[in-house]
């Protein structure tokens, strides 16, 4: 019972729409209780008979001059009833209409805080980037182009020193309301960065329009500045099309922002096109980064696989992936060049998932033409950041091609353990099955703990350690101690950037148990590998 009485008088407290019912609910019942009154009133006085004795002779002397008229008391009382009841209902309804408006409010600057920029009032990028998104695949139905501005301010970083950063806001909220006033209704216009802004433009029209319209753009900023009197300040517009110039928003974005690079460079209040003669203006590093993620998707970058040999007898055991990519201009591109942009880029998540898909099919392959080797596959520390589906990826190539886990070895530098989605990944990776390998060792900050907290099967001495071997005694000691410190642990050790007789012999010496280096073979494509393999077979020095 009480359990239910407190279901009854709480839960349409739960929100507000359940108060309201409530409370309509109340009112309704008593209005019905002071209808029934009256109507009992105008029917006849008998069913009050029994109260108006008891009033008459007990009663005060105003209750018993009611009594003495019975509708005129049963009125009074339905008045005073009415008119507690409805004061009630004014002041709940009140309440609960201020309530609803409140929320209704809050819920408004929810909405627009997620997705306007603070300052300016303009999108920002995050919820820019989804409207560009929906609105490519409205394009794409419709059979339509759109046309992206990308906006950057001249000097505004020297206006931010000379007249402080509260000029400068000013400046940014004058800009983005100018750029309100000249833009159509269909446009929309976002903050992308701290003084670049981006104009998404449906229906373009011919490029002549859209070129009208960068000019009103930049005029409006000269205007603005003009009236100020304080700063001259200015802007270039760096312009693409979809779908002639990309078909994704990042792809779209970046091409926009290489345009208005290009447009700076040829000085103020300058419109540049997104063309092939943009990115023919570009340096190496520009061009390699605005081409990777093509080169990706039109199989330029492949895998080559560099041998590693059992120190004992030579026999090829494990295949390294390594990527590697053919400019169709530059030809082949240095690793130690391209990886460093794809990282900039942030796109190492699909670059290694490129990289172990191929691996694990040519690995699969090998097993069928009978060379059983294990493999290899590097993983970088923005992997761990962003590639949350390592694990299961690179699971699920494995099971595809019915290969045990145990035959992949993942290495990692102990600059990738040391991020925070290091420790997840590996522990979801040996609970797979995969072993791990920590490759580099010596060169990074990470602690001895590491290798126990990670699981470590394997560590891999740098080639930077090989290759002073017999230059001073120090390394000759060094890996030795790295050697028993690895007994000690119960890891395996591998040793890279092998290349003379010496060093393999002292390497052997000391207890390492497998070799890599171009003492061996340098990296070759897939078809190559087993004519390596055959080669190395029954080396042993």
């Amino acid at each position: 019972m009480r359990a239910w009485l407190k279901w009854v008088l709480l839960k349409p407290l739960a929100t507000e729409y359940r108060l309201l019912a409530y409370v309509i609910s109340m009112q309704l019942i008593v209005l019905a209780m002071v209808a029934a009154i009256v109507w009992d009133a105008a029917g006849g006085v008998s069913a009050l008979a029994h109260w108006e004795e008891l009033l008459r002779t007990k009663g005060l002397p105003f209750l018993r001059t009611l009594a003495a008229r019975p509708l005129q008391m049963t009125l009074w009382i339905a008045g005073v009833g009415t008119a507690l009841v409805l004061a009630f209902s004014g002041f709940a309804y009140r309440e609960l209409f201020i309530d609803l408006r409140q929320k209704r409010e809050l819920r408004r600057r929810i909405v627009q805080e997620s997705s306007r920029d603070a300052l300016t009032g303009a999108l920002n990028r995050a919820y820019f980037m989804d409207y560009f998104e929906y609105a490519i695949r409205t394009a794409m139905r419709d059979g339509d182009r759109l046309a992206l501005f990308y906006l950057d301010l001249d000097r505004f970083e020297a206006l931010n020193d000379a007249l402080g950063y509260r000029a400068g806001d000013e400046v940014l909220r004058g800009v983005a309301g100018a750029w309100e006033g000249q833009k159509r209704d269909d446009d929309v216009l976002a903050r992308v960065g701290s003084d670049e802004f981006a104009l998404l433009v449906p229906h373009p029209g011919q490029e002549l329009e859209v070129l009208n319209l960068a000019n009103r753009l930049m005029a409006s900023c000269r205007e603005l500045d003009a009236l100020s009197g304080r700063f001259e300040l200015g802007a270039c517009v760096g312009i693409v099309f979809f779908p002639e110039d990309g078909t994704s928003p990042d792809v779209l974005l970046r091409k926009a922002e290489l345009a208005a690079k290009r447009a700076k460079r040829r000085g103020r209040h300058q419109v540049c096109f997104y063309r092939e003669s943009v990115a023919s203006g570009m340096s190496r590093p520009d061009r390699l980064r605005n081409e990777l993620a093509r080169a990706i998707s039109r199989k330029e970058i492949y895998v080559a696989y560099q041998p590693i040999v059992e120190a004992e007898s030579g026999r090829v055991t494990t295949l390294e992936a390594l990527a590697r990519w053919r400019h169709p201009e530059y030809g082949d591109v240095s690793p130690g060049e391209f990886l460093p942009l794809a990282e900039e880029a942030r796109l190492m998540p699909i670059l290694t998932r490129h990289i172990l898909t191929e691996a694990v099919r040519d690995l699969a392959a090998w097993h069928a033409l009978g060379l059983h080797v294990s493999l290899s596959v590097n993983v970088s520390a923005q992997d761990c950041q962003l590639y949350a589906d390592l694990a299961e990826d690179l699971s699920a190539a494995v099971a595809a091609h019915r290969l045990s886990p145990g035959l992949v070895e993942v290495e990692l530098t102990e600059q990738s353990l040391m991020e925070e989605g290091a420790e997840p990944l590996v522990r979801d990776l040996c609970a797979k099955g995969f072993r791990i390998a920590l490759d580099d060792f010596g060169t990074g900050y990470a602690s001895l703990a590491y290798l126990r907290r990670f699981q470590v099967s394997r560590i891999k001495i740098d080639r930077s350690y090989v290759a002073r071997l017999f230059t001073n005694v120090y390394y000759e000691r060094l890996l030795r101690a790295v050697m028993a410190l690895a007994r000690e642990l119960g890891l395996a050790v591998t040793a890279e950037g092998v290349e003379t007789e010496a060093q393999e012999a002292f390497l052997r010496e000391i207890g390492v148990d497998r070799l890599q280096g171009f003492r061996y073979s340098a990296p070759v494509p897939m078809a190559r590998v087993a004519e390596v393999a055959a080669s190395l077979e029954g080396y042993a020095g």
